[in-house]
């Protein structure tokens, strides 16, 4: 039985229901204006315009993030905090194949519904909205954690689009490296011997990684590309460069491989006779979902019809910045599905199943299943009990979080 029942939920149902139309449009601006890490300008002025006037106290350029938010609102006097959490940046070349415009707009609105829901039925409680900038790469939630946004909220919730509906998601750790190999030019024909050849450095450590993958353990991943390559085949290349991901089940042994991965750069920059420019950018945490959150997620998810599956653990996984915000606070990160299964995000077809009519109506759905679980953790002490042991009994999570109190 749901703990979020009668005025409450009938409450939040109804708000989503008033606020449809003017949700679907951010949506869809925010689909149709793509800005990508930290360039999120317009998404985050739309979202914090649309909280600003529901009532939320919204402060920007937060954490030295210009495009990073935090709006808060109160119903009552004191009580829980539960923090919702938008997404809203694109993919380099491919806008929101990820669909960031319904993560960002389902947060919001789930933020919206379940303040006016508290406030209409004398609850108290605290809701925060937090605008994260640079998911697809630059984890704009990590220096949000680090900064404590997170530390006085009793759970963070927040939805992805998906194929699939389920109530846990599965993320692996994840470093994200650029490389540099600087050789020297030379004629190709009359004078190759003058050359130092930058791209043959990158073949000698894509042909280390490709031996190396056979020993990693299972869910681990490293996979790149090559930006610069040479500028003419008259010409030894003097310089290639490029982008690539170390990724593993957890952080323990992503840092493993890191080390590894840096080895097999530098022996092909020994080997060849080349510079070595490697630069470790972000790395995620992996991601750990609350498991009594997943419960209560489950279960909303059912209610709203959008009759969630149990997940297989480590199938078809990617990586977030949600991984580092599972170890600092108790998170979800359930999957919606907007499109059939077997249609993967960070393609074309994904991009345009996000802009869809039934993409805003399970996003919608999922909106008020979040707002619900939210609705539990405020309502509900035996739940809020409940969520702090099973994040007390981790060994990994942040020992400073304390949540509201409540």
């Amino acid at each position: 039985m749901s703990v979020a029942t009668g005025s409450i939920a009938d409450r939040i149902q109804a708000v989503l229901a008033e606020q449809r139309t003017e949700l679907r449009h951010v949506s869809l601006d925010i689909h149709s204006h793509p800005e990508t890490a930290f360039e999120e300008t317009r998404a985050c002025a739309t979202l914090c315009g649309l909280l600003k006037s529901q009532g939320f106290e919204v402060r920007r350029d937060v954490s030295g993030m210009q495009t990073a938010f935090v709006a808060d609102g109160q119903s009552g006097e004191g009580g829980p905090r539960v923090a919702f959490v938008c997404e809203y940046d694109a993919l380099r070349g491919l806008g929101h194949a990820c669909g960031h415009n319904l993560i960002g707009t389902a947060s919001a609105a789930a933020g919206i519904s379940l303040l006016r829901a508290l406030s209409e039925s004398g609850v108290p409680g605290h809701i925060r909205v937090v605008g994260s900038p640079a998911e697809e790469g630059g984890g704009g939630k990590i220096p949000l954690v680090n900064d404590g946004v997170f530390d006085d909220c009793d759970t963070a919730l927040l939805l992805h689009p998906s194929d699939r509906t389920m109530s846990v998601m599965w993320a692996l750790a994840c470093t994200h490296w650029h490389w540099a190999f600087t050789g020297r030019a030379s004629h190709a024909a009359g004078d190759p011997d003058q050359g130092i050849n930058a791209l043959d450095a990158f073949v000698h450590a894509y042909t280390g990684i490709s031996l190396w993958r056979q020993q990693l353990k299972d869910g681990a991943r490293v996979h790149g590309f090559i930006e610069e390559g040479g500028t003419a085949p008259n010409i030894i290349p003097e310089r290639s460069s490029g982008e690539f991901l170390t990724r593993a089940r957890d952080a323990a042994y992503l840092d493993e491989m890191n080390t590894r991965f840096a080895a097999i750069f530098e022996a092909a920059a020994s080997a060849t006779g080349c510079t070595l420019e490697l630069t470790k950018n972000e790395t995620y945490k992996d991601l750990r979902s609350n498991r009594v959150l997943a419960d209560r997620g489950h279960l909303h998810l059912d209610e709203v019809g959008l009759s969630p599956t149990v997940a297989k653990p480590w199938e078809r996984v990617g990586s977030t910045d949600v991984g580092d915000l599972s170890y600092a606070c108790p998170t979800i990160h359930p999957e919606v599905a907007i499109t059939e299964e077997g249609v993967s995000c960070h393609t074309h077809e994904f991009r345009e199943a996000a802009a869809t009519e039934e993409a805003h109506d399970v996003m919608l759905r999922g909106a008020a299943a979040l707002a619900l679980t939210g609705a539990d953790v405020i309502s509900d002490s035996a739940v809020r009990d409940e969520v702090r042991s099973s994040f007390a009994a981790e060994p990994w999570r942040r020992p400073e979080w304390r949540g509201s109190g409540a």
